[in-house]
């Protein structure tokens, strides 16, 4: 009797590829990516306040979006303030990147920033950054990272 060792080890073969792809494009996924920062940011943020809300990995932009605009008017000076609630906008949309915001903490300062960024660092950096400017020169050096974190891997 003769043995056919490689059909076996072809059908095997074929058998995990088949299990691998339809594992694969029918299983959970294992990562979402989809991310949102949205701000509510008044003419004057030394009277007016700021407010600003974000959500990382969402499954799409949709989810993404009203998360972090809900997050946004929840804060506490927003639900305090009509206005500064109603002035929550999204700014951004993304994917597998990085948000940061960046503040002076004192009340009735002017210091604000955001960014969004590839890597956690840089969007951080670019949020300071754009505080200092904001700031002036007294107070420049009182902004610090209120919130950064990433969205997907």
């Amino acid at each position: 009797m003769r043995s056919y060792p490689s059909n076996r080890l072809c059908a095997a073969g074929v058998f995990v590829v088949l299990s691998l792809f339809c594992g694969g494009a029918l299983g959970p996924s294992q990562s979402h990516a989809a991310g949102a920062l949205a701000v509510g940011l008044p003419p004057d943020v030394a009277k007016g306040g700021f407010t600003y809300g974000y959500s990382n990995n969402n499954e799409d932009a949709n989810h993404a979006e009203a998360k972090a605009l809900d997050a946004c008017r929840s804060t506490k000076d927003a639900k305090n303030d009509v206005n500064l609630r109603s002035l929550c906008k999204v700014i951004q949309d993304y994917a597998n990147q990085c948000v940061a915001v960046a503040m002076d903490p004192a009340a009735g300062t002017p210091g604000v920033g955001w960014a969004v960024a590839s890597d956690l660092l840089t969007a951080e950096r670019q949020a300071l950054g754009k505080c200092m400017d904001t700031a002036g020169p007294g107070r420049r050096a009182a902004c610090v990272v209120d919130h950064s974190s990433c969205d997907g891997k």
